[in-house]
């Protein structure tokens, strides 16, 4: 039973930053234009995949895994996050014509629906 509330709340928050980053770009794209929004969804690209790759990398259980195997998984997990994130941010940086500012607000929404995400859904358990 825990099993499936965890991977709902994974879902759930996935689904979130999904949603806040469509939101994002289509408001960025009726305001400033395709080009903003583009590099808005470059941003929130940024944030999503490297969480999807985590949730997948630690949501892979195996019920016969020790605590020091889970602690190992999401440490490493996370390590991983982290270098998908810096590596993702290290070549958008590299593109010509880059708009920082569009490209930063699209990583901090969707970054921003993850903690707005558990807090709603916590609250919902």
């Amino acid at each position: 039973m825990a099993a499936m509330r965890f991977f709902a709340v994974v879902r759930w928050v996935l689904m979130a930053q999904a949603w806040g980053m469509l939101l994002l770009v289509s408001s960025v794209w009726l305001v400033s234009g395709l080009e903003n929004a583009g590099w808005s969804l470059l941003g929130g690209l940024i944030a999503f995949l490297p969480n999807v790759y985590f949730s997948f990398r630690f949501g892979m259980r195996d019920d016969g895994r020790t605590a020091r195997q889970v602690a190992k998984a999401l440490y490493g997990g996370e390590v991983v996050k982290v270098l998908l994130t810096a590596g993702l941010f290290a070549l958008a940086l590299q593109l010509p014509g880059l708009r920082f500012l569009p490209l930063l607000s699209g990583f901090v929404v969707v970054l921003t629906v993850f903690w707005f995400a558990l807090l709603v859904r916590g609250s919902h358990l």
